[in-house]
């Protein structure tokens, strides 16, 4: 995996460095907005699930996977005053810690869930520069991205009597391996130049990639009755549905059994929406 992701990276390096024209870097950050895809999913029924269940009262829900931050540099070749080709990289991450808890009369129960996922993006994009005017352009960018990507997640649940007797703590604490994936990108901004080499960038980004494959090591701590628990293993991160909703499983093998339908590895959407702002420096 390393030396194909070496190999990838020299190649998009030799395709822009390679020309001997004019060149521009370009700086930014921002917002990023992801679909979350089917880790999004299992959060959602996992909360109407538990909201179907008569005689529980809740205090918080688990949150989606659905907003994150954006950073990136790009090495720009111009082709022409209006054209040019850029190779860029940059990090994307995106994290969140939610809690459902609920009770009955005599329980309580909690489920806390914590993804974190960090991807490296390596994009090479065509652009198109648009002058309005004498200050400022209208930037169109477009192009495939290799996005090498990690995830962690962390379900920690509780289950007790009240007021504070815990009959069951545990964490599940998940470190799958990282993995490639290609998607595209695709760009529109404005920029508006302060001096000649120098200008303020605005840029709304759209994103399509998929990550899935997720397969690595998990442990699991914590008391069952008051006794310790403390066991591992490896395992890949699947998605299932019973019943009407959908649940996530780590194991060795794919979940299967009576009535449970449409077992895959589970992917995390990377696709959405970013809003980046930026600075381009002319060399």
């Amino acid at each position: 995996m390393k030396k194909a992701v070496l190999g990838v990276i020299l190649c998009l390096s030799l395709a822009v460095f390679g020309f001997s024209g004019g060149f521009s870097i370009k700086l930014n950050g921002g917002a990023n907005f992801l679909m979350g895809g089917d880790y999004n999913k299992i959060v959602e029924d996992a909360n109407a699930y538990w909201h179907s269940v008569s005689g529980l009262t809740f205090s918080s829900d688990l949150s989606k996977l659905s907003m994150g931050w954006n950073f990136g540099a790009e090495f720009i070749y111009s082709i022409t005053d209006q054209m040019g080709i850029g190779l860029g990289v940059g990090y994307i991450t995106a994290s969140n810690e939610s809690t459902l808890d609920m009770q009955t009369a005599v329980v309580y129960q909690s489920y806390a869930y914590t993804p974190s996922l960090s991807v490296i993006p390596i994009t090479l994009n065509f652009h198109y520069f648009m002058p309005v005017s004498d200050m400022m352009n209208v930037h169109f960018s477009a192009g495939p991205g290799l996005y090498i990507s990690s995830f962690s997640f962390a379900d920690h649940m509780i289950i007790g009597i009240l007021p504070s007797t815990d009959a069951l703590n545990l964490t599940i604490d998940y470190q799958p391996d990282g993995i490639l994936a290609f998607g595209f990108q695709g760009g529109l901004g404005i920029e508006f130049a302060i001096n000649p080499n120098i200008s303020l960038c605005l840029d709304v980004l759209g994103r399509v990639a998929s990550l899935s494959g997720f397969s690595g090591d998990w442990t699991r701590t914590g008391t069952l009755l008051g006794n310790p628990v403390s066991d591992s293993g490896t395992g890949t991160f699947y998605y299932y549905e019973s019943e009407g909703y959908s649940s996530f499983y780590i194991s060795a093998t794919m979940p299967s059994g009576s009535g449970i339908t449409n077992a895959r590895e589970a992917s995390i959407s990377l696709s959405g929406v970013c809003a980046m702002l930026g600075i381009k420096i002319n060399i």
